[in-house]
């Protein structure tokens, strides 16, 4: 983990006296603090996190004024949940950023991860393949198929093994 200094996103960036952490699950992606009377904020997370904005953007997603659309946080616990269309679009789901097995070796087709501890919240959207999932609290296991939200709190401990080769968009927190 390291800390790094970000602008805030064009929302916060409008708050001027007094810093208000947002009320919403939106945008909590990062955890703020105010450190001057510009528009920066420190930020202590996990590299994956603190970038994760900036791919979101860059796939072509941006935050409404209101917070109306845009990722957001679904459950503080581990949770497999089908998704609804209503969902997928509020949520703007298709300018997350993608990532997949295909070209990881150690996540092959029946390679199992034991006790792979998540160092970010994480919510997925599964565009392709089945993964089961077994949560070391306990011991059941769970799959998780295409079509499905997967929320991964921070610290959430299972062992993985990909059923089918996994594509999936995602959401860092």
């Amino acid at each position: 983990m390291k800390t790094a200094t970000v602008t805030a996103l064009s929302l916060l960036a409008s708050v001027s006296n007094g810093f208000t952490p947002p009320t919403s699950r939106r945008l909590s992606c990062h955890q703020y603090s105010r450190s001057s009377s510009t528009a920066q904020f420190a930020v202590e997370e996990h590299p994956a996190v603190v970038g994760w904005p900036e791919k979101y953007s860059e796939g072509g997603g941006s935050i409404d004024d209101d917070g109306t659309i845009g990722p957001e946080i679904l459950s503080t616990e581990f949770q497999i949940q089908k998704a609804s269309s209503s969902q997928l679009q509020q949520l703007d789901v298709e300018n997350w950023p993608t990532w997949t097995t295909s070209d990881k070796p150690k996540w092959g087709v029946g390679n199992q991860v034991v006790d792979k501890e998540m160092p970010y919240g994480e919510l997925s959207y599964v565009l392709s393949g089945k993964l089961e999932i077994i949560p070391q609290s306990t011991g059941v296991p769970e799959i998780v198929n295409v079509g499905d939200f997967v929320t991964f709190p921070k610290g959430f401990v299972a062992s993985w093994q990909v059923l089918e080769e996994l594509t999936w968009h995602y959401y860092l927190y």
